[in-house]
């Protein structure tokens, strides 16, 4: 009898780890998704200043030669 009580316990330990560690890797594999769609959204942004920049030194740029 102990035996089986042994062999419940440890199969109830077993299958409680495992839908643990199975839902750690979920959440993060998520957070890794939200972490590149930040990383995206940021870059996006980033390459607009850029090219706000960009087009404010050419458009100095022309005003000089034509002056």
């Amino acid at each position: 009898m102990p035996k089986i009580t042994l062999l419940f316990s440890t199969l109830f330990l077993i299958f409680s780890l495992s839908s643990c560690v199975s839902k750690t890797q979920m959440e993060v594999k998520d957070s890794g998704s939200k972490d590149v769609s930040d990383l995206l959204r940021i870059l996006i942004k980033k390459e607009k200043e850029i090219n706000e920049l960009n087009q404010k030194l050419e458009d100095c740029n022309n005003s000089k030669v034509k002056s």
